[in-house]
Order: structure tokens, then sequence, then C-alpha cells
């Protein structure tokens, strides 16, 4: 896959693979049992993964914004990325910060985020409000220099750790979706309390629920201007999707690539595992499976970086890659038979971590309908 990025980011690339052998494999078992230390974020900063995007007069690389992504692939490509969670994937909020932060917010936050000291996470969805972020609740009202935040929010990835919170809130509840601004909170403000979510997958990973009780925050922690909110999403849509597809591509390679070893080994009724034909029909499948991923996260890899990347690019590809995921491990687990089943092998992992791909950041569904929208209006 590194031939479509170019040279400067097939060195990241290397980085990046390297700190997941010997700093995260290793250590997968303890981080689930305690969850991953801020030792290990640290040691990513040293790394010069995290805030690779921030421009070189902040002590940043300024590097190529799709490092996010391959951060997200090689993750996924890691023998612990299915539990360890989102990790380097919220590293996405750095951007929002030098798009559309001040100069003092930047000379504040940089230098910690560059370090591993300040852990980011963006907190959006809200128990009844998920794929509608225009529904929610959390209002955050101003009061003199402060801002009053009141509400909850749930699903956060990093938000039971996180020490600075992107709250996305209400400042304007009568003007409703462009009442929407974002608010930078720190971890340890007043008023905040937060606990981990335990899902299905991610063993490792830190999901937090918040909740907002009377937080108050000074107005110069506003990102942007009020009302701005969805318009900055929408800006940093390109990047999610490309970041959610590598994450897809760099599971299902994985796990394919464990399968081929697996039933190469595997014997029964005296054949090994592959030379059953279902099996090879199966591994054609898979293998057809990834060149076409690889193929299409080429050419929208290319669109972006020409300024084409739209709206039809992003809903397509969160569509296609997180079901081709799911595809590709269904199959992988029916060919390990019982032992795929089990919890301590890494085929069950990224099986059950591959799931929320289809779900989180937009489920399939939504993403269908919007592009429906289009077909009925005829835009």
């Amino acid at each position: 896959m590194e031939s479509m990025y170019g040279a400067e980011l097939d060195m990241f690339r290397t980085s990046v693979r390297r700190f997941f052998r010997e700093e995260i494999e290793p250590n997968v078992k303890a981080f689930e049992a305690n969850g991953i230390g801020r030792d290990i974020w640290r040691k990513a900063g040293a790394a010069g993964l995290l805030g690779a995007a921030i421009p070189e007069q902040y002590g940043g690389a300024g590097a190529d914004r799709l490092a996010i992504v391959i951060c997200y692939e090689e993750q996924a490509y890691s023998r612990a990325g299915a539990s360890i969670g989102s990790f380097l994937g919220t590293d996405l909020q750095t951007v929002l910060l030098i798009d559309h932060g001040t100069e003092q917010q930047k000379q504040r936050w940089f230098p910690t985020i560059l370090t591993g000291e300040t852990i980011l996470a963006t907190a959006m969805t809200e128990p009844g409000a998920g794929s509608d972020a225009t529904a929610i609740r959390t209002t955050a009202l101003r009061d003199g220099d402060e801002y009053v935040i009141n509400g909850s929010k749930c699903f956060i990835s990093n938000g039971n750790k996180a020490d600075l919170i992107f709250v996305i809130a209400k400042t304007d509840p009568a003007a409703k979706a462009r009442g929407m601004s974002v608010i930078m909170v720190p971890g340890d403000v007043p008023g905040l309390t937060r606990h981990r979510m335990k899902g299905m997958g991610y063993a490792a990973g830190d999901t937090g629920e918040l909740f907002f009780d009377n937080v108050r925050v000074p107005v110069a922690n506003l990102l942007g201007e009020e009302g701005a909110a969805l318009g900055m999403f929408h800006s940093l849509m390109a990047l999610d999707r490309l970041q959610i597809s590598g994450y897809s591509l760099g599971a299902a390679q994985l796990a394919f690539e464990l399968t081929l070893d697996y039933v190469r080994q595997r014997q029964i009724f005296g054949k090994r595992v592959v030379d059953f034909q279902n099996t090879q029909f199966k591994l054609a499948e898979m293998e057809v499976e990834l060149e076409l991923g690889r193929a299409y996260m080429g050419r929208l890899i290319a669109k972006y970086r020409q300024g084409e990347f739209g709206d039809r690019d992003g809903w397509m590809c969160k569509i296609w890659f997180p079901e081709m995921l799911g595809r590709v491990i269904d199959s992988c687990v029916q060919l390990w038979g019982g032992s795929g089943w089990m919890d301590d092998n890494i085929i069950s992992r990224i099986y059950t971590s591959a799931r929320v791909q289809r779900i989180f950041a937009g489920a399939t569904e939504l993403q269908k309908s919007l592009m429906g929208r289009h077909y009925v209006s005829g835009g």
C-alpha cells in the first residue's frame, strides 16, 4: 500500500509500524487488563507519531495530513489493533486546532500534544443524538466571560482519559444546527465527571461517558466561531473517511494473512485445510476484495490531494470499506473453525472490533440515506 502515499510517508509508516511492534504488541495483555497507560502516549510522542501535521513553527513536523490515516491503518494492521480501540485515531482532532485555533490556543496546547502529555477527544455523540448530530442537547451558555456547560456525552473515544475535550454544544439552542459550537474543555475542570464504557470489542480501549454539571470554561476556549461546529467538522470529513477506510483495509489485510498461514498448517481428515477447494475459493474471494480495496484507496487519496474528494466519496467509502472488512473477517473466522470463536484468538478480536466500523462515525444505513437524498432531489 505504500506506493500510493509517496516516499516521505512511506518512511513515516515504517516508524509507526516499528512503534506498534516494539511498544504495543508485547504489552497488549497488560493493556487489556489495565488500559493504555500515559507512558505509552509519551512514547508515541517521542516517536513522532502525535501531532505530525502540526506546523514546524510550533515544534511539529508539518507533515502531510495523510500521516494521520497511516497511523490508523497501521494500528489496524498491528496484532494489537483489535484490542486498543481508537488510540492514535483521535489525533484527527489536532487538525481542528491547526485550522481553527487562535495563536494563544496553539501556543498553549501544541507542545503537550506533541509530547503525548495532552490526550485529545471529541465529545459529540449523546444518548439521544448519534447520527443526527443536530439533535444534541448539551448547552454552553454564555455567562460574562465564561461558558457554562450542561449535558452528557457517550461513546467518546479516549473520553475517560482525555486531557483536552472538544465539546460540541449548543451556544444558541434556538438556532438549532446553526447554534452549535466547539468548546475546548480541559479534563480536570470542576463539574466534569466521566467513566469508562465497555463494549463487545476493544478490550484495552478507552471509551468514555461524560457528564457536564455547570462546567465553567473561559470564552477564550471557544474554537473557531460560535455556530460554526458543523462546518468545521465537515471540512475534516475527508480525512475522517480516509482514516476509517485505511483502518478497515489494514484490519482486513491482517486477517487474511493470519488466516492464510493458519489454513496452510491446520489439518483435517489428513489434509491441510488449504488443500480443500472451498478454502481456495474463499481465499481467492478475499484477496480480490483486498486488491480492489487498495485500488479504491489509491483513487481516494489521489482525489484528496487534488482537492476533489467530495461528499459522495465520503459516503461511498464509509459504506464500502467497513462492509468489505465485515465480509473478509467473517470468511476468516469460518475457516478458523471453533478456535476462531475463542476470545483469546486474535482472529476473534479482529472480528468483534470490526463490527463497530459499520456503526460509528455514521452507520452504513445513514450513508446510503444521504446518497438517496441526492437521487431524489436530482443533486
